[in-house]
């Protein structure tokens, strides 16, 4: 056997051991009648999704066109009389060191019509309340859509525009799986820079919709904006860096 013939068998040795790990496997393609499958599949989520988050967009605007009255009746924000009960603060924590971080949630328990419930607000309403207070909520459809405690307001997004921004997330998802299957269907690519980066778009991609539909102020749009552009440019460096480093394991 001469030495070609000899490189030749130890590259394709080589190769077949790189073939036959876990990275082998994740470097197969989906056979194409899955691929269809899966885009399928995928289109038909994206349609469902797009009809729901037009329905939550419709039942928002009519939630924000609504005008106030003393009690919710059909197309209107109520107010209810309630009083404070109690209030207690929660602090959750996370890691470990220098790289420790706490988060601390306000919550105020409030009777009234309604009943008693708790309700996570800011640190504006809580520190404002004391057991025994006036507090006003702003009701829509069920759902506390505002609160004031001795001059301290707080408003929550209704539950429609919290089930568009969920919607909006999925239609997103569900169009990156459809690019996937029919484009490249490998399965490595799932874990890959660009997919990687598809799936942390999801945040402002929900964002500068919202803004899009509901307006914003300019110092949103300027986050949101340096937030995507931040998300891209390290989608495009972690690509490259892959990049070399496929070339580095071929040439080995």
């Amino acid at each position: 056997m001469g030495i070609r013939e000899m490189e030749a068998r130890a590259r394709e040795d080589l190769q077949g051991k790189r073939n036959s790990g876990p990275k082998g496997w994740l470097a197969r393609r989906l056979p194409v009648w899955l691929r269809v499958l899966v885009v399928v599949a995928a289109g038909a989520g994206i349609v469902v999704s797009a009809q729901w988050t037009v329905e939550a967009y419709r039942e928002t605007v009519v939630y924000r066109q609504a005008a106030d009255c003393p009690a919710a009746t059909g197309s209107c924000i109520g107010r209810e009389e309630t009083r404070v009960v109690d209030k207690t603060e929660i602090q959750g924590c996370s890691g470990t060191g220098s790289n420790r971080s706490c988060t601390t949630k306000y919550k105020l328990r409030i009777n009234g019509v309604r009943g008693t419930e708790w309700l996570e607000v800011g640190n504006g309403p809580y520190d404002a309340a004391v057991r025994g207070s006036r507090a006003e909520l702003r009701t829509w459809q069920g759902a506390v859509v505002g609160i004031t405690v001795r001059g301290h307001t707080q408003t929550f997004p209704p539950p429609s525009e919290d089930s568009m921004w969920t919607r909006t997330s999925a239609l997103w998802l569900l169009l990156g799986l459809a690019l996937w299957a029919g484009l490249s269907g490998l399965l490595d690519a799932l874990v890959q820079a660009w997919s990687l980066g598809w799936v942390f778009l999801t945040v402002p991609v929900v964002f500068l919709v919202d803004g899009a539909l509901f307006g914003a102020g300019a110092g949103k749009w300027l986050v949101m904006v340096a937030l995507a552009l931040g998300l891209v440019g390290g989608v495009i460096g972690a690509h490259r860096q892959e990049r070399r480093k496929k070339r580095r394991w071929q040439a080995a």
